[in-house]
């Protein structure tokens, strides 16, 4: 009765879109799930199906009573809940290919997602936090303006009510110069035979909001004597897939393989600064088209220190590092765990001179969009909280995270100011100080 007939988790399933399967598909997992409740602690979406379940518990039986009512009301409050850290996934015992239950709650909650956006449509903060490429390009246009606006206290209070985005989140500043620009102006190919070549997807983030990380990541690679290539295109679709809007993730997804695919026949390694994105590369868009073009791309795409240790495996590292950091707080995020690449990071950072890396594996609760908006910040800095207090007990000289957005929420939570590893490995490699007590 438990074991499932191949769950439909792919969009390019027929039956992912099929409301009665899904529901049949929510019933069993939720049984199960209700039944193991290792999951509590990650997100509110477990408290919730707990609490629903056991509501409508009669005589140890789940879901004999107004099922109906759990699936209209409840099931919601248990999707817009989950923020797609997939902590539960890699923790849960009963995932596909290792046990015949085959439980995949984060794609299930995504399935359901996607489902209620194609029928009834998105939000208008989904909609517009959907296109950062639109909203970038306006924004760095106006740069100096969008971010006195973002700073502005009654501005702040606009933006709540009409887009939803909570007043005090903090909020990443636009450059009025695109990373693509400075590239175009600055890149320079290193001298002789290249190390090795690679496509840099850059990310919206970086391309929009800190292209000083793409310009730090850009001398890391030229100091390793690597070829780039500039390959951003547009964003990965991972705000549209996060908020529902699959269909516009997918075509996102077709976009990005087309415009990759060349730089993969070329022999490059597909960089990218983001986990968020590379999970989107690498993980889910084999599983959103289904095609060998999306699988090539994906088996390329790689983390900029997983690529820098696939040179020290090799011995084509450059070691020369002059300045070291201390003590590092290096937070890995939900994301780069997901991807099973092990700790790549912590033993770059490792290579530094005078430099001790202390781990923090806990969620820092911003996961895309989600923490922004109105409903969901105050509940954000909750379960980031683990986060905040492991590296405020780490007592470091330096806060560090691989992701961009966990790295804005961090500095929210904890005060600290919080490096990318390129900022750091490029810092060493120019002999500048890297950080102190009070970053």
């Amino acid at each position: 009765m438990n074991k499932p007939q191949t769950p439909a988790y792919d969009p390019i399933d027929a039956r992912y879109w099929d409301p009665q399967d899904l529901r049949s598909e929510v019933e069993r997992v939720f049984k199960l799930c209700a039944d193991c409740r290792l999951c509590n602690k990650f997100c509110g979406s477990f408290p919730k199906l707990f609490e629903a379940v056991d509501s409508y518990c009669t005589d140890d039986k789940y879901f004999e009573v107004e099922i109906e009512k759990f699936k209209t009301e409840d099931l919601k409050e248990v999707v817009n809940l989950c923020f797609q850290c997939k902590l539960c996934h890699i923790n849960c015992p009963y995932t596909p290919g290792d046990h015949e239950w085959a439980i995949d709650f984060p794609r299930l909650i995504a399935r359901a997602k996607a489902q209620e956006v194609k029928k009834n449509g998105g939000s208008l903060t989904d909609r517009v936090m959907g296109n950062p490429d639109l909203v970038g390009k306006l924004a760095s246009w106006t740069a100096p303006i969008a971010n006195w606006a973002n700073e502005n206290k009654v501005h702040r209070l606009f933006m709540q009510g009409a887009l939803g985005i909570h007043k005090d989140k903090k909020l990443p500043p636009f450059a009025w110069k695109t990373f693509a620009a400075r590239f175009r102006e600055s890149w320079k190919a290193p001298e002789g035979e290249p190390v090795a070549k690679i496509a840099f997807f850059s990310t919206c983030f970086v391309n929009y909001n800190e292209p000083g990380l793409g310009m730090d990541t850009l001398e890391v690679m030229a100091r390793n004597k690597v070829d780039v290539a500039f390959a951003y295109e547009q964003c990965c679709g991972m705000p549209l897939w996060h908020n529902g809007d699959m269909e516009a993730a997918i075509v996102a997804a077709r976009k990005n393989v087309a415009s990759l695919l060349p730089y993969v026949n070329d022999g490059r390694a597909i960089v990218v600064t983001n986990p968020t994105c590379s999970q989107m590369l690498r993980v889910e868009y084999p599983r959103m088209l289904g095609t060998d073009d999306a699988k090539a791309v994906a088996a390329k795409t790689t983390d900029p220190t997983e690529f820098l240790a696939s040179l020290a495996a090799q011995g084509k590292l450059n070691r020369d590092f002059k300045t070291g950091a201390g003590k590092i707080a290096y937070h890995i995020p939900c994301h780069l765990r997901t991807q099973n690449i092990g700790y790549k990071t912590r033993d770059m950072l490792a290579l530094l001179p005078d430099t001790q890396v202390e781990l923090v594996e806990a969620c820092s609760g911003h996961n895309g969009t989600w923490a922004m908006k109105k409903e969901n910040f105050e509940a954000s800095l909750k379960w980031g909280e683990r986060a905040f207090q492991g590296i405020r007990n780490a007592e470091p000289d330096v806060t560090c995270s691989d992701c961009p957005l966990a790295a804005i929420q961090i500095q929210q939570g904890t005060g600290k100011k919080t490096l990318n590893p390129m900022e750091i490995l490029a810092r060493s490699y120019r002999g500048e100080p890297i950080g102190g007590k009070d970053r």
